[in-house]
């Protein structure tokens, strides 16, 4: 088996996940703040007539992607000693907390920038395209910002720098994450039997229940494509 293309690990996740849920945490907190922020936003901008709105959704991303280094953390330990600590995993996320944040904020505007382009051309298709390719170039860099000791200016760098050295298992790492997020935070959602908070609330349980998954199977990837295998 080759380091870096490891498939049992989408299967070993699920149980791992059982018993470390407090993955899903960080970013649950965040989902929870967002639903808080769609509520009240509009109070908050109502003499702007709402143009606050792209603020709040940078805000609730940055955030999304600040609480989902955190989980990194925790689902790099968990899967070392069979379990992860949230304590350990916050402590060690405010010590890297600029880098985390530079990686976060790098991410997002490159895979902003993917869809502008995309945009341009006129075609949903090759918007999604070229946002994939973004995503499959740059899914590491949180992690390398937040488990690999490396600086947020050159997370970015490093990210593409390991998804090179493994093309197949990072896309298949790509669209496994874009499955589980697409599955949970877009189609489970229109199912959900509740009133509106109640949905709402829901939804944010369903979005963090993805992210911690995602954050699983990301961590282990990155531990393998970073030379630092755990076993």
């Amino acid at each position: 088996m080759t380091r870096g293309l490891d498939l049992s690990m989408y299967l070993r996740a699920l149980p791992l996940y059982a018993r470390n849920l407090g993955v899903l945490f960080p970013p649950l907190v965040v989902a929870f703040i967002a639903v808080g922020l769609s509520y009240f936003s509009g109070w908050f901008f109502a003499a702007l007539s709402g143009a606050g709105g792209g603020l709040i959704n940078l805000l609730v991303n940055v955030l999304y992607g600040f609480a989902f280094g955190v989980s990194v953390i925790f689902a790099d330990d968990a899967w070392r000693h069979g379990r992860g600590s949230l304590t350990s995993a916050w402590g060690d996320a405010r010590r890297k907390g600029v880098n985390i944040l530079l990686a976060v904020i790098g991410f997002l505007f490159l895979v902003w920038i993917a869809h502008m382009i995309g945009g341009i051309s006129g075609s949903a298709y090759i918007a999604l395209a070229l946002g994939a390719l973004a995503i499959w170039a740059f899914i590491y860099a949180i992690p390398a910002a937040a488990i690999g000791g490396t600086p947020g200016s050159a997370a970015l760098s490093a990210s593409l720098q390991a998804a090179r050295r493994q093309p197949l298992g990072t896309t298949i790492l790509v669209l496994v994450s874009l499955a589980v997020w697409i599955a949970l935070s877009y189609y489970a959602v229109q199912y959900l039997p509740f009133n509106d908070i109640g949905d709402e609330i829901a939804a944010a349980l369903l979005r963090a229940i993805a992210l911690g998954y995602i954050a699983l199977v990301v961590a282990r990837q990155y531990s393998d494509l970073a030379f630092r295998p755990y076993w």
